[in-house]
């Protein structure tokens, strides 16, 4: 149990930084076409092309974790779970709260979801050194000014 636990939490963590990376390489690279969408000012509807990725993200999580149980390695398993846990974390804070498509504004409460909305905010300025994960955000701009109504 202890070590499905800690290949949960090393999984979860570890989806950050893949995150990122793929964030930077490949949706504002080769598949910008599709991220464009989320780029825009203004979803037109309640679906943007870039949540094609969601599905594709949820569906291979849940591979992962069908082998695992359906191969019987419980440390498969854990792996797909905490790859799942991450896209539910990142589907809440980043969809929802961030761009306000879910009813969990009373996140703003605390001073750590308001500095990842600050510095994701500022990674649709499109400043190329901006960063490019979620939840270990640049703590340059995670810290909001005086002035930000953030």
């Amino acid at each position: 149990m202890l070590i499905n636990t800690v290949v949960f939490l090393l999984t979860f963590t570890a989806m950050e930084f893949w995150a990122a990376f793929v964030h930077r390489v490949v949706y504002h690279g080769v598949l910008w076409s599709v991220h464009r969408s989320h780029h825009r000012a203004r979803r037109t509807g309640v679906f943007e092309r870039n949540d094609l990725f969601v599905l594709l993200h949820a569906i291979a999580a849940a591979s992962i974790v069908v082998a695992g149980l359906f191969l019987g390695s419980d440390l498969l398993a854990a792996a797909g779970f905490g790859i799942t846990a991450y896209g539910i974390a990142y589907f809440i804070v980043h969809d929802g709260y961030i761009h306000a498509r879910l009813p969990v504004a009373w996140l703003d409460h605390f001073a750590v979801f308001r500095r990842i909305k600050v510095a994701h905010l500022y990674h649709h300025t499109g400043d190329p050194c901006t960063h490019f994960g979620l939840f270990f955000w640049n703590r340059r701009y995670g810290r909001p000014s005086p002035s930000s109504t953030v």
